[in-house]
């Protein structure tokens, strides 16, 4: 039970009869009986008020996006035969942040209404919806009732899909779709799946599906063909030095943003890809797959996975990630380089995967420490900081250097343009037919 401003103005406007008190000797009488009237008032008005019973709520919303904005609909009916106003609050976990208050209804007999407010995804992960809280009362009502309605939902953020920039280059990517789209070379027996068939007396043994042949009781053969993309394994660095931010973001918040617009790209070309995250052990994976079923499959496993304060162990991951990469394919690494000593254990083993791979070493750049590398100082201070800047930035270039030295493809990019020059680099490989 909650009062409303006209409980309170009826309490002030009954005060002076207790004052009544002081120049009668019954004068409390009055006083106490306007308060007993007014309670009895309040009992009334608040039993005419419908229970949670009444009351109907179905809510729908679409896909979460960190950082963005979503709808959230909501169909009301008042199931009751009293006109009420109702306030209405989603009770929202701590990483969905309400964007404004849902506006008061007024709400006839046996009425119904549909609105949307919308809710602001603050961080990626899975939430629970539980409880939506009404305040209820009636026109000119001395108190309002507060029910919560039980509405279990779930709630995925995923990673961030894009930005205006992103979708300007997807547009000239369909403009130029044609010339990007060049087939390739393949030599030898085909090795993606297409069909299943009987097996007849010259066929090739080696091609028998035992597994599906025992189901169905005669020989079944595998049909194969030759491919027909490209395969692209894309891996997240998830360790330590992923959590730190550019912006207001984590290095591993923008490298899941360029992860999963790649992602998108590569499907519409029709390549075959596979997304992993690790730390000091894969975190995620998502094997190659291809067609409409990659941007689901991805969204799904990055919604949930985040950065370990543990140092990244290339040694494992690495190794893991060749067993299970069968075919050639374009391997992008995504992570951070400090200087040639500290990515020693990245680059042995990026080398290792150049023999059987195409390999792509993306980090990204901070704006600040570039901005201060190229600036004038004019005091102490600012020269020293000059000093440390340019020896991070020298340092980080020479370690690059040292993986192009080694067959690894690398590339730099600042957050704002990491995406799209990702995708750039990405449709430069497929031309050129580099795998």
């Amino acid at each position: 039970m909650v009062p409303t401003t006209r409980l309170i103005r009826f309490i002030a406007l009954g005060s002076p009869l207790w004052l009544l008190s002081f120049a009668l000797p019954a004068g409390w009488l009055f006083g106490t009986s306007y308060l007993c009237v007014l309670a009895l008032a309040l009992l009334v008005d608040y039993r005419s008020i419908p229970d949670v019973t009444a009351f109907e709520i179905n809510r729908e919303f679409g896909r979460f996006s960190l950082g963005d904005e979503t709808d959230v609909r909501i169909l009301f009916r008042n199931r009751s035969s009293k006109f009420l106003q109702i306030a209405l609050r989603d009770e929202l976990p701590a990483g969905l942040q309400q964007s404004a208050a849902i506006p008061e209804l007024h709400l006839g007999a046996k009425a119904e209404c549909e609105f949307a407010y919308q809710i602001k995804a603050l961080k990626r992960g899975r939430y629970h919806l539980h409880q939506m809280a009404l305040r209820i009362r009636r026109p000119g009502g001395l108190v309002e009732r507060q029910i919560r309605m039980s509405m279990p939902a779930e709630v995925r953020v995923y990673p961030r899909f894009s930005t205006s920039d992103e979708y300007r280059l997807l547009a000239r990517i369909s403009r130029h779709d044609d010339d990007v789209r060049r087939p390739r070379r393949v030599h030898g027996r085909g090795t993606d799946f297409e069909s299943l068939s009987t097996y007849y007396p010259g066929d090739d043994p080696r091609l028998i599906d035992w597994k599906i042949s025992a189901k169905r009781g005669h020989l079944i053969t595998r049909n194969l063909q030759t491919e027909r993309g490209q395969q692209i394994s894309i891996m997240i660095d998830a360790g330590r030095l992923m959590a730190l931010k550019i912006g207001d973001r984590s290095r591993f918040e923008h490298a899941l943003t360029a992860a999963v617009m790649l992602s998108y790209v590569a499907q519409r070309r029709g390549d075959a890809i596979a997304v992993s995250t690790f730390s000091d052990r894969v975190e995620s994976f998502v094997p190659p797959i291809r067609g409409t079923a990659i941007m689901p499959r991805v969204l799904e496993s990055l919604s949930t996975v985040e950065v370990r304060q543990v140092e990244s162990d290339y040694w494992q991951v690495v190794a893991q990630m060749m067993d299970r990469l069968k075919r050639r394919s374009l391997l992008i690494m995504i992570t951070d380089v400090l200087d040639a000593a500290g990515s020693s254990g990245l680059l042995l083993n990026l080398t290792r995967a150049v023999s059987r791979h195409v390999v792509l070493c993306v980090v990204l750049t901070e704006p600040a420490i570039a901005r201060i590398a190229e600036s004038d100082p004019h005091t102490i201070d600012e020269t020293y900081l000059k000093a440390a800047a340019a020896s991070l930035k020298l340092q980080r270039q020479l370690a690059l250097d040292k993986m192009r030295n080694k067959g690894i493809l690398t590339l730099e990019a600042s957050p704002d343009m990491l995406t799209v020059q990702l995708i750039r680099r990405y449709l430069e490989i497929r031309k050129a037919n580099l795998q």
